[in-house]
């Protein structure tokens, strides 16, 4: 079985990025540059940029949100990654849920807002190798 390991995770929310819009884009990285500040450094004005950022998002168009939602998850993959990295421990795990969970909502995206989501067995049955070509098809 395959793991993901962190230049796939790169190369994935790089190919995702390219994506977006200008305007979607510009949100996404002034957002994801707000995530290295830590808390402790983190004045009152960059949480409040941050509220902005995510209003801002809600507002862009469904496929930019659609992207958005995928990002998020391979962001949230990499961030484990480095996590799992500074204790030693192994990132695996966590890499390959988050691929699977985006490559899930981009799933969900494709069948609709109405459309009911999948069942159980699918969502655990996807294995990373499923879930990484999903990731790489165009919407």
């Amino acid at each position: 079985m395959a793991s993901v390991d962190r230049l796939t995770l790169v190369e994935l929310i790089e190919e995702e990025k390219a994506k977006l819009s200008p305007e979607a884009l510009k949100l996404w990285e002034e957002l994801d540059a707000s995530l290295y500040t830590s808390p402790e450094e983190e004045p009152a004005f960059i949480k409040r940029r941050e509220a902005e950022i995510i209003d801002g998002m809600d507002r862009l168009p469904e496929a930019d949100r659609r992207i958005v939602d995928v990002l998020s998850e391979l962001r949230a993959g990499l961030y484990e990654f480095h996590l799992s990295e500074r204790r030693g421990d192994p990132s695996q795990v966590h890499t390959d849920e988050c691929v699977i969970q985006a490559s899930l909502i981009k799933d969900r995206d494709k069948r609709g807002e109405g459309d009911p989501p999948p069942p159980n067995n699918e969502v655990s049955n996807r294995t990373v190798e499923q879930a990484l070509a999903r990731l790489r098809e165009d919407y």
